[in-house]
């Protein structure tokens, strides 16, 4: 089920002799959905300029973002609604990872 973008997101692709870039914003969309072995994400914006960017996260691979997430905003500056947001994500994530254990 597609959910509002309720921030933004940047996604960029680089070849050697071109690159893209798309945004994301607030009149975007967005869906994550489980397979076998990870997450489908993906971004999508409609209208005029219509595009979609999407990625698959293996479970290793998704772990590994996650944990360097953790550490690249161990000492960061974040406002306090983006850190509750956060924190209450990352409290969910984990709630529902131990009830299947």
């Amino acid at each position: 089920m597609r959910k509002p973008i309720t921030d933004g997101a940047e996604v960029s692709i680089e070849f050697p002799d071109k690159a893209y870039l798309g945004y994301f914003r607030r009149d975007s969309t967005f869906d994550v959905v489980r397979d076998d072995d990870g997450i489908a994400v993906k971004l999508v914006h409609s209208g005029e300029d219509k595009r979609v960017a999407s990625f698959h996260l293996h479970d290793y691979l998704l772990a590994d973002v996650l944990s360097a997430t953790a550490d690249c905003l161990e000492n960061a500056e974040i406002a306090a609604p983006q850190r509750a947001a956060l924190a209450e994500a990352s409290a969910k994530l984990t709630s529902i990872l131990q009830d299947h254990s």
